[in-house]
């Protein structure tokens, strides 16, 4: 290139120079006209720059996305577990709501018991419950739920007591078929651990007409349990040779058990009369 050029060249540059450099009024002027001039190329440049960025930059670690994902999956077990605590709380305080509201509307003074064991080899047959002689317990004393009739007290402790249920063989109960005039004697019936047993209604009439679904309660004969306790709803009726026999389905769930009552045969108005 011949030195004119040159000089040419290095004259053009300086005074590009001084124009993007000077602060000045004619050169603010200059300088934004030559930024607008530019301004596609510099956008452009720009988004190619951050494609190219984009593409280049290293991917994300798989083993920290797995990480990331076993942390998520933790936490929502863990508000699945904080949710089903709540859920079950609520439950909870229903049931206790009920059950209190069930004692203030009982014709008898009621002692309330949790049931604190019950043995796999006995499940239908007995439990114990946290109230016992220290507590005004007795022998041979009702024990119902809100639900109907579970059966009577047994053996005593101090704060424990036995309760024998209506499955077993040994708890017999006077009572009727509601809204006829049969009546018999209910006992349970063995059954295996993982059966839930019926209870059988004795001795009424044969050839009973016995609807499937009516209601069985107590008659009040003998003395332990008091007349009109919920006991259970027919689910057949069976011939005999001589007498008849209805299969009765316990209107109370007795693998579900956590709370009961121990009734006062004594009615509570009468109590509060002596």
């Amino acid at each position: 290139m011949k030195k004119l050029n040159i000089l040419a060249l290095l004259l053009f540059i300086a005074g590009i120079v001084s124009v993007v450099t000077l602060d000045t009024p004619t050169t603010r002027g200059i300088q934004g006209k030559v930024m607008e001039v530019l301004s596609p190329f510099i956008h452009s440049s720009t988004a190619i720059e951050t494609s190219i960025n984009g593409a280049m930059s290293t991917p994300e670690d798989p083993r920290e996305l797995k990480r990331e994902k076993e942390r998520l999956q933790i936490e929502v077990e863990r508000l699945r577990i904080i949710s089903q605590k709540y859920t079950q709380l609520l439950d909870e305080n229903n049931r206790l709501r009920g059950l209190i509201d069930f004692k203030q509307a009982a014709p008898y003074k009621m002692t309330a018991a949790r049931v604190i064991k019950r043995v796999s080899t006995t499940w239908w047959n007995t439990m114990i419950i946290d109230k016992g002689l220290l507590d005004g317990l007795a022998t041979d004393t009702p024990v119902i739920s809100a639900n109907g009739l579970i059966g009577k007290t047994g053996k005593m402790a101090p704060h424990m007591a036995e309760v024998i249920l209506l499955t077993d063989e040994m708890c017999r109960v006077s009572a009727k078929v509601d809204g006829t005039l049969e009546q018999g004697i209910l006992e349970g019936e063995r059954a295996g651990l993982d059966m839930r047993p019926d209870l059988r209604l004795r001795f009424l009439t044969r050839n009973a007409l016995i609807n499937p679904g009516t209601n069985v309660i107590s008659t009040g004969e003998g003395g332990v349990f008091p007349a009109g306790l919920l006991i259970g709803r027919v689910k057949r009726f069976e011939n005999r040779d001589i007498t008849g026999e209805a299969i009765i389905e316990p209107a109370v769930d007795f693998s579900m058990l956590e709370y009961v009552f121990i009734l006062d045969m004594q009615p509570a108005e009468e109590k509060q009369n002596q």
